[in-house]
């Protein structure tokens, strides 16, 4: 909405409860802060429901400009530690008579799936011409200067020698460097009504044509429907929604591997909130020489797949930002006021998700999914700590290093960190994979075995599914037979296999007996006492008897 008073002009925003778009709209916001709007006579009103700028027609464009030109510096025109080291582009400067090197420049992260295009001029350009000169007893072919400027040629080849450079494209730079710059319309004062904007529904009198640069998720003019009954034809968005939509990534977190994005954005029903939460989540960002992710991973390296990778991010946002070290033991401990600040009070905060894949050129969307149990997952976090069990460790022990491909290292903890971020019961895939694991060799499994026991009993409080008492029998069980089992090394790990292989209740009960008989253990009456409990949650106790049955057993022969 666009109104006019007194030669001022009053731009209203308006939130769109549609994350992508909300980034954005909090990024203008951001942005348009720390160009000294109050200097311009601009005053800016942020609401829960919307952001307003009120100012002069002057004063509001040249602010919208400022601060796309900072977004621009920021986010899309960046370059890698090689890049900067190599310096390796150059334009001739008219005014200061001498050529200037600088870095090269792509877009990452977020801005690269709204803007993936080569660098083109920010000033002007002259082509170069080509010419047939002798080397070395040799005929080549060298890009020289038009005739206009022949008379820098010989300063150009100097140059060039001097810095180790070549010149790689067809076109010499004049008075700037090349750079990625999305085209905007910036039209704040208001004309004739031309339709209405496909996005946010509001009539509007500058009009452009959809596409994904506006959200990446949208394929063109073509490839839309709106569903906004003041939509229209789908063809056209307004220029606000158009502008709003290249500050996404001043929101944003984001992770790059294996020609993959898994993107974040926190985001709240409240603007308010969402400018409240930016500050505090700013502590995880990171500039990172590869320009391969824009946040710090506190569990380590090597995660590949979507809820793996969600999965870290959200242990670092409780680490650095949810979390304070404890002067008992210097363990991470829950901030509760923290957490109420950041995540409940005010609207609550969830996290969007978005993992793309490579198409060619371009990615392609495959999962949008809000996370909205952040509570849980932290105070889940916060008990580990407690228990003093390393999730780096947990997460290390994870990866199945017998694949012979690094893509397929992960499939499985990818899966297990699908079912804790959804609560689900994780001890059937953690015995699958510490058995697995442990077949041909020995492999350490205990920061693994401490974290299913501690988590499945997290999950089962006020659960009737898996009585926490049958969880204990069973891991108790599981050390006896271990310790009792150890001592045979390899005939008493495949005791341990013929064990696990039981499908029946009565059939795990024959063998508990052979074991007993064969190797002495002594099991407690608790067993025996549980009988329906045990047949009726007959695989979940297995699952933990063997987990703790193998750990127990890889303790003893450590040596």
């Amino acid at each position: 909405m666009i109104k006019m008073n007194d030669n001022l002009i009053e731009i209203t925003f308006p939130k769109l409860s549609h994350f992508w778009m909300d980034s954005g709209l909090l990024g203008l916001y951001k942005m348009a802060k720390k160009e000294s709007p109050s200097e311009m006579g601009i005053q800016i009103y942020l609401t829960d429901e919307s952001l307003t700028f009120k100012g002069t027609e002057e004063g509001l464009t040249s602010l919208f400009n400022k601060a796309y030109e900072s977004l621009l510096n920021q986010y899309y025109n960046k370059s890698t530690e090689k890049q900067r080291q190599e310096n390796a582009g150059f334009y001739y400067d008219s005014k200061e008579d001498k050529f200037v090197r600088f870095p090269k420049v792509k877009a990452m992260g977020i801005a690269r799936l709204i803007f993936n295009k080569a660098p083109r001029m920010t000033v002007n350009q002259v082509k170069y011409e080509t010419k047939e000169i002798n080397e070395a007893g040799k005929k080549i072919t060298k890009k020289v200067l038009p005739q206009e400027y022949a008379h820098l040629q010989n300063r150009l080849d100097n140059f060039l020698q001097e810095n180790g450079l070549k010149i790689s494209g067809n076109n010499l730079l004049i008075d700037g460097p090349n750079a990625i710059k999305p085209q905007v319309e910036i039209k704040v004062k208001k004309g004739k009504n031309k339709g209405k904007c496909f996005i946010c529904g509001e009539a509007s009198h500058s009009l452009t044509e959809i596409g994904g640069t506006v959200y990446p998720m949208i394929t063109g003019s073509s490839g839309v429907l709106s569903f906004n009954s003041n939509g229209g034809k789908p063809e056209k968005v307004c220029w606000k929604c158009d502008f709003v939509g290249k500050f996404v990534p001043v929101n944003g977190f984001y992770v790059y591997n294996n020609e993959s994005y898994n993107i974040y954005f926190p985001y709240s029903s409240s603007l308010i909130k969402m400018s409240e939460v930016y500050e505090d989540c700013q502590a995880l960002k990171i500039e990172d020489p590869n320009l391969l992710k824009n946040f710090e991973n506190k569990l380590g390296s090597f995660f590949q797949r979507p809820f793996e990778q969600l999965f870290t991010f959200l242990y670092s946002l409780y680490f650095m930002v949810l979390s304070k070290k404890t002067t008992e033991d210097g363990y991470q401990e829950l901030d509760y006021e923290k957490l109420f600040d950041v995540v409940i009070s005010k609207a609550p905060l969830e996290f969007y998700t978005i993992h793309t894949t490579s198409l060619g050129d371009t990615q392609m969307g495959k999962m949008i999914w809000p996370f909205n149990d952040s509570v849980y997952l932290f105070r889940l976090f916060d008990k580990i700590e407690k228990n003093k069990i390393s999730l780096k460790e947990v997460m290390s022990c994870l990866i199945d290093y017998d694949q012979t491909k690094n893509e397929n290292k992960t499939i499985l903890r990818n899966e297990v960190c699908e079912r804790i971020l959804k609560k689900s019961s994780i001890v059937e895939l953690a015995e699958q994979h510490a058995f697995r694991i442990n077949k041909s060799k020995k492999q350490n499994i205990k920061p693994l075995h401490d974290f299913v026991i501690q988590y499945e009993k997290i999950l089962t409080e006020g659960n009737n599914k898996v009585d926490q008492s049958i969880i204990d029998t069973a891991v108790s069980l599981g050390k006896t037979i271990g310790f009792s089992i150890a001592s045979a090394g390899r005939k008493g790990k495949g005791d341990l296999f013929r064990l696990r292989n039981t499908r029946k209740p009565e059939d795990f009960l024959n063998e508990i007996n052979r074991i007993q008989m064969k190797y002495g253990a002594l099991v407690t009456s608790d067993l025996y006492g549980k009988g329906e409990e045990f047949e009726k949650n007959f695989l979940e106790f297995k699952h933990f008897c063997m987990i703790a049955a193998l750990n127990t057993f890889n303790a003893k022969n450590q040596s």
